[in-house]
């Protein structure tokens, strides 16, 4: 049986491992076995745990989110407050509700800023950067992931940086700087080892760079690589990744 505190304490190394299905079903164990207890900081990080885990299955992910949040206001903790609006606004991205993930994340930097809590201010800043980059409105998503890194940084928040370096090489990439995005790709590949799932999309931005090089059979070769390491994984993509395999399926396909 897994404890809440197990819960609480494992579920980021599950869900970093890509261990989606088992990581889901441990931390909804806990849940439901400890939901008579007291409220507690323990069952909030877990319901936003549960929300990730879901969300990455492509189950609905939304309900753990909101109780993560009212759970988190009623106890006073910023984190997990901040945790719960984020993952309102990653739900909405799925639904391709943009006006309500720019809500969603900017309340939650707001919270975040507020209290003086950094860490707290990642979650919903990164989520910032992906909504505004769904709009297509790459110049200010440049800038809003470059915020991200440079609190990452601050942070020493390694898995951050290399989401955010993967995230910066596509939209370099739609801002018409090839080089630019080699670099940042790069950048992504030196922290790899610390998430299944980004390291899975290493053949898939590696085949959008050759794309833009004219290098179409490459392209294509890496992207059907990368497509089946993402498919072994079980994951339902990002909005924002999903955006980008559609891209370049659009493009390989003229």
């Amino acid at each position: 049986m897994t404890t809440l505190q197990e819960a609480s304490a494992y579920w980021r190394e599950w869900f970093d491992r890509g261990e989606f299905e088992e990581g889901l079903a441990r931390v909804r164990e806990a849940l439901d076995a400890s939901e008579a207890d007291e409220p507690s900081v323990d069952r909030v990080r877990v319901l936003y745990g549960a929300h990730l885990l879901a969300f990455r299955r492509g189950e609905p992910a939304a309900e753990y989110a909101r109780q993560a949040l009212d759970l988190a206001r009623e106890l006073g903790d910023v984190r997990g407050e901040c945790d719960g609006l984020t993952g309102l606004a990653r739900a909405a991205l799925r639904e391709g509700d943009y006006e309500q993930v720019a809500r969603y994340a900017a309340e939650g930097v707001r919270k975040a800023r507020q209290a003086g809590d950094a860490a707290a201010e990642a979650s919903p800043l990164h989520l910032q950067a992906a909504g505004v980059r769904l709009t297509g409105d790459y110049d200010q998503a440049r800038a809003l992931y470059l915020e991200s890194v440079a609190l990452a940084e601050r942070l020493g928040d390694e898995r951050r940086k290399q989401t955010e370096f993967h995230n910066l090489g596509w939209v370099e990439l739609h801002r018409g700087d090839v080089d630019a995005a080699a670099r940042m790709f790069e950048e992504r590949d030196a922290r790899s080892s610390i998430d299944a799932y980004g390291d899975a999309w290493r053949d898939l931005n590696n085949a959008a760079l050759a794309l833009a090089r004219g290098d179409r059979d490459e392209a294509a070769r890496l992207f059907d690589v990368g497509k089946r390491k993402l498919a072994d994984l079980g994951a339902e993509l990002d909005p924002d990744d999903q955006s980008e395999v559609d891209w370049m399926t659009e493009q390989l396909a003229k």
